[in-house]
């Protein structure tokens, strides 16, 4: 029989916690230390992510399976295990899995707290976890523009150190896009780069703008 994980009721908490940490750890990881700690941050977020969502419990197993092997491939692509070409060729693949899964998180904890009957503190918790994850989202999605293409950007967004220099960087560029802060050190430049941080822009916008507005409206209808 496939049985369904049922996660507790302060679902978002544990997860939320996460996001922070490593949002917050991020400018603290330069160089080895980042090609390490990173991944396994992310990794954590993820596994905690799965937790989150209620999936028939054959199903988390797989998502968990997923994440370990994008952790591997993206350890392995830091660390130099596998040579410079297929480093950057397992940094990428990696880097999409991560993307992809972050994603798809996004959407269904998003699909769940719009559609939730009550606002509650933990709705809140998710509804901040999708703004992180946005971000995250696309930070990996810078990463993977400068991989492929180094000019895509005003500056460098890798240090000499490698791929693994990217990570503080791209989160910078990508939160400063989501939050419509304006830019300042790094510009896009390639069409891809632009059509990106347009989209960023416009779904931050929209995203905050839906998300105050179910939260006015669980409140004025928990008050009637």
């Amino acid at each position: 029989m496939n049985r369904r994980y049922i996660p507790h009721r302060d679902k978002y908490t544990l997860l939320l916690i996460s996001l922070l940490v490593t949002f917050f750890a991020s400018p603290f990881l330069e160089g080895r230390l980042s090609s390490i700690f990173f991944p396994l941050l992310l990794l954590s977020t993820m596994i905690l992510l799965t937790k989150s969502l209620s999936l028939p419990r054959a199903l988390l197993s797989v998502y968990t399976a997923i994440a370990v092997l994008a952790y591997l491939l993206i350890l392995g692509a830091n660390l130099g295990w596998m040579g410079d070409a297929l480093s950057i060729r397992y940094a990428l693949i990696a880097q999409s899995v991560y993307a992809i899964y972050l994603g798809g998180a996004a959407y269904w904890i998003g699909k769940d707290i719009f559609t939730a009957a009550e606002v509650t503190a933990d709705t809140i918790r998710g509804g901040i976890s999708v703004y992180l994850l946005i971000g995250f989202v696309w930070a990996l999605f810078y990463g993977m523009v400068a991989v492929l293409n180094p000019e895509a950007f005003s500056q460098p967004m890798f240090d000499a150190g490698g791929v693994e220099g990217a990570y503080q960087k791209t989160f910078h560029f990508s939160f400063t896009t989501l939050t419509t802060l304006g830019y300042g050190d790094i510009v896009p430049i390639s069409d891809i780069a632009l059509v990106l941080t347009n989209l960023e822009a416009i779904i931050g916008q929209m995203y905050s703008t839906v998300f105050i507005a179910i939260l006015v409206g669980g409140y004025l209808a928990r008050r009637e």
